[in-house]
């Protein structure tokens, strides 16, 4: 069953046909790019799935205050705003005031304003709710934040 090419004198086998793999008919770094967006895709499915879980059983579950910085906050400044926040309490804070108590950072009220926003968004991605809201020109903590922080308050003292 073998044959010669009459081009190169090579003796090719009839049956056992070696196939390309996907990664060399696409490229190797293609091939890798796909997989990653595969699983990326997984991931998302299953990040999906947790927060529809935790949507579901959020009135029955209690959140600590370090879960609260961990899924919002960026950095120092952002815990720092927070901490801010929850000393002053229901009354709430002008962002001036914010930028002025972390002058360390040099913020101004707008940047207050901006990363109170940007973990505004991440908590309501993640579970459904809001670390601070406006109360005029003031921020305040929301009533969800305050029933965190004493719940991590009551954890620390009993």
């Amino acid at each position: 069953m073998q044959s010669v090419h009459e081009n190169s004198g090579k003796v090719a086998r009839k049956g056992s046909v070696r196939r390309r793999s996907r990664a060399e008919k696409v490229g190797r770094l293609k091939y890798i790019i796909e997989l990653i967006k595969h699983l990326e895709r997984k991931i998302d499915q299953v990040d999906l799935r947790t927060r529809t879980l935790t949507a579901g059983l959020r009135e029955w579950m209690s959140f600590q205050p370090s879960y609260i910085q961990k899924v919002a906050c960026e950095d120092e400044v952002d815990v720092e705003i927070i901490t801010c926040l929850m000393q002053r309490g229901v009354g709430g804070l002008l962002p001036s005031a914010i930028a002025a108590k972390l002058g360390e950072y040099g913020l101004k009220r707008w940047d207050v304003t901006r990363r109170i926003q940007r973990m505004n968004k991440k908590l309501v991605k993640e579970l459904g709710q809001k670390v601070a809201e406006k109360r005029g020109h003031q921020w305040a903590p929301t009533n969800f934040a305050l029933e965190a922080w004493s719940v991590g308050d009551r954890e620390k003292v009993g």
